[in-house]
């Protein structure tokens, strides 16, 4: 599981993606962006890991009823994924991003992997 999967995954539902940093500008549509956000190892394991991925989520400051549209969208589509990709729980909390003119949050996804 990598963040191919997961934008693939993604794109399937409809839903665009973008690569970090490729956003110039304001925000005129909803879309998403797939941040990788570490590999790290359980200190009970040597053999155990698990990688953290972050999906932000970004609609028009126009348009705030279309963040949580968006987020149970990338929660469908990512839901597919399961068991090896698992929600953590940890949601970022709604901002309004002055640069991008949008409501932005993200949602974090966990992968374990045996090495």
């Amino acid at each position: 599981m990598n963040g191919e999967n997961i934008r693939t995954a993604l794109r399937a539902a409809g839903i665009a993606v973008l690569a970090p940093a490729a956003a110039q500008g304001v925000c005129l549509s909803p879309y998403t962006v797939v941040q990788h956000m570490g590999t790290y190892r359980y200190a009970q394991s040597n053999r155990l890991t698990y990688t953290l991925w972050s999906v932000h989520c970004y609609v028009p400051l126009s348009d705030y009823e279309a963040l949580g549209v968006l987020v149970e969208r990338v929660r469908a589509a990512l839901a597919a994924l399961a068991p090896d990709l698992r929600p953590t729980g940890s949601e970022g909390v709604h901002i309004v991003n002055d640069k991008f003119r949008a409501h932005e949050t993200y949602l974090e996804y966990l992968v374990q992997q045996k090495t």
